[in-house]
């Protein structure tokens, strides 16, 4: 090697050491004598936060991040086109479209609003001419939709720059499911891509589609599967390819976090007990187990993944695996948070480890929702540290208008037409005491707001109790598998035991501890069924719930309880220099206050 020359670093391969019986003999009593002297050891408790919850707070914490929701949570749009540039060239109508549309929603268990199917009469080959289409892509950027019909792709768009438009929401998860009647959207590289073709030349295309009604796939992270990443303490089922507890490694994973918790044991010392207790992991149930070489920091990145609650992470994408299947989390909401120092700052509760330099995680108060009056751009939040005065150390919070193009940034033209410079931000306190101002005043139109808000309930509980329907129907067939799976097992330990032991050893222990497993989300979704039977608030109830949104916002100092409420309430803000000229609340909230929606408050 010439002189001069960098020294080339030689990584080492990781070595995966099998795990022996005897090791997992050894694992599985460390496992029996814990529970001997704690038999709810494994039982999780009960929660304050949900997992939804804290969906919501990774979504408001990244810049970019989307919330997967399951097929019953999304919001579709049917997109009804009939070109108005030669009526003879029509294959279908409006009318023909809008029937097989619903039919394939129905087929599919998809309900759509009467108000979310749109029609429009514009041809589509040249782009940014059809408004209503305009608005629908920009319902699904800011989240509002999230599933698109359509009987056929050139209904959608016949030209590269929509056609794209549509291929990057895609990619972006801003679209979650695509579904044409004529056309089995497939979302895989070679899919958009064909897609774009057809975008780019539907009118030779479309006479050749083959009509083949077929759920267009989405990916297998919307469904809860494994996605090329292990995660200790679970395996990928081959045949479903979801993530379901590995026995006794789950278990020793569960103690862990209770040795954290409870006992506050270091991430050295857990790490200590799980090497000694020969913890292990594999890819697949019918894989080997490999031994797991654990330490402080990969304890520490364990603890760190909201995975282990159910809220699945990947690049910007966040799903809730409890509301696909029957996912049995490690950990619950409050005791991640706990475990997290980033997450128990955000929460306002005890952190019980110890510090460390990890990034805080920038939460988003009302992230956009404020819309700038000057230019109607978005607002972004932003946090900043205040660094001298009584102050210092607390944090800032406002919102900037990153329009350059705004008048805020335009001193010499604000200066002529207000006779003053603009700032390019507003504090969040003009914005919060805007709307708490805003619900004293919601006094107006009870009745109506609670009738209104009750038709919204049930129309979520609907939702809620189809998830659980869906999930105990799993759990059930599941059950009947792994049972089936175990007198396989059984019968063949019986009649050839030399062969069992040789190839098939721990067979019957593996499936009954998926019995169990299954038997307690049976349970589960069974507890959910009957807690969605409870009945709806009263008149009088909604009327102190309302009243509770108020005081919260008073009262805590948890941001993401802050933040809820706002949610809640509040659509959307418009903001001006240091005041807040309109703001637009969500139903039925919006009838419920006594001033008109266009008077200007300033704080």
């Amino acid at each position: 090697m010439a002189t001069g020359d960098k020294k080339t670093r030689t990584h080492k391969k990781q070595e995966f050491v099998p795990l022996s019986d005897k090791q997992l003999k050894q694992a599985e009593k460390v496992v029996a004598e814990s529970l001997k002297d704690n038999p709810e050891l494994f039982n999780l408790p009960e929660s304050r936060y949900t997992v939804d919850g804290l969906v919501d707070f990774f979504v408001q914490s990244m810049e970019g991040s989307r919330k997967i929701l399951p097929k019953e949570k999304r919001r579709y749009v049917i997109y009804l086109r009939k070109s108005t540039d030669d009526e003879r060239k029509q294959v279908r109508s409006i009318d023909d479209q809008r029937k097989e549309c619903l039919d394939l929603a129905k087929r599919l268990g998809i309900h759509v609003r009467p108000e979310d199917i749109f029609e429009e009469r514009q041809s589509a080959k040249i782009s940014g001419k059809r408004v209503i289409f305009n608005d629908i892509m920009e319902g699904f950027e800011r989240g509002k939709y999230h599933g698109l019909i359509s009987w056929s792709p050139d209904r959608l768009s016949r030209n590269m720059l929509e056609g794209g438009q549509i291929i990057e929401h895609v990619d972006y998860e801003k679209i979650q499911d695509l579904l044409f009647c004529t056309y089995a959207f497939d979302n895989t590289p070679n899919g958009k891509m064909m897609l774009g073709i057809l975008f780019a030349t539907s009118k030779q295309y479309s006479d050749k589609l083959a009509v083949d009604v077929a759920r267009g796939i989405t990916g297998a992270i919307h469904e809860g599967k494994y996605v090329g990443l292990v995660k200790k303490g679970y395996y990928a089922d081959t045949d479903t390819g979801r993530f379901m507890p590995d026995g006794v490694h789950w278990q020793l994973l569960r103690q862990a976090v209770v040795m954290r918790l409870k006992d506050r044991k270091t991430n050295q010392e857990i790490a200590d007990f799980l090497n000694a207790s020969n913890f292990s992991f594999r890819k697949n149930q019918d894989d080997p187990y490999k031994k797991a070489k654990m330490d402080k920091k990969t304890v520490a990145t364990m603890f760190a993944d909201p995975f282990y609650t159910g809220a699945y992470k990947y690049g910007d994408n966040i799903a809730n695996l409890n509301d696909t299947y029957n996912f049995l989390p490690l950990m619950t909401p409050d005791e991640f948070i706990a475990l997290s120092k980033n997450m128990s700052d955000s929460f306002n509760k005890e952190f019980v480890g110890r510090s460390n330099v990890a990034k805080r995680l920038d939460f988003g108060l009302l992230r956009e929702k404020v819309i700038c009056d000057y230019c109607n751009g978005g607002m972004g939040f932003q946090r900043t540290q205040i660094k001298r005065g009584k102050n210092a150390g607390s944090w800032q919070i406002s919102y900037y208008c990153r329009n350059k193009e705004c008048i805020r940034h335009n001193d010499e033209e604000a200066m002529r037409v207000y006779g003053k410079k603009l700032p390019k931000s507003i504090s969040a306190r003009f914005v919060t005491a805007h709307i708490e101002w805003t619900m004293r005043h919601m006094t107006a139109n009870v009745l109506e707001a609670h009738k209104q808000y009750i038709d919204r309930i049930e129309k979520q509980v609907a939702i809620d109790k189809d998830i659980a329907k869906r999930k105990l129907s799993e759990a059930k067939a599941e059950l009947k598998r792994q049972k089936d799976m175990y007198s396989k097992y059984q019968t063949f330990q019986v009649e050839d035991p030399d062969t069992y032991k040789k190839h098939h050893a721990g067979k019957l222990e593996f499936h009954q501890a998926q019995i169990n497993a299954v038997n307690a989300t049976i349970f589960t979704s069974q507890k959910e069924l009957e807690d969605l039977q409870r009945a709806l608030p009263t008149r009088e109830e909604f009327v102190e719930l309302v009243h509770s949104y108020l005081k919260t916002i008073l009262e805590t100092s948890d941001l993401i309880e802050e933040d809820a409420v706002y949610r809640e309430v509040v659509s959307n803000l418009r903001a001006r220099d240091n005041s807040i000229s309109v703001i637009k609340l969500n139903p039925p909230y919006d009838m419920m206050v006594d001033f008109s929606e266009n008077t200007m408050w300033s704080g």
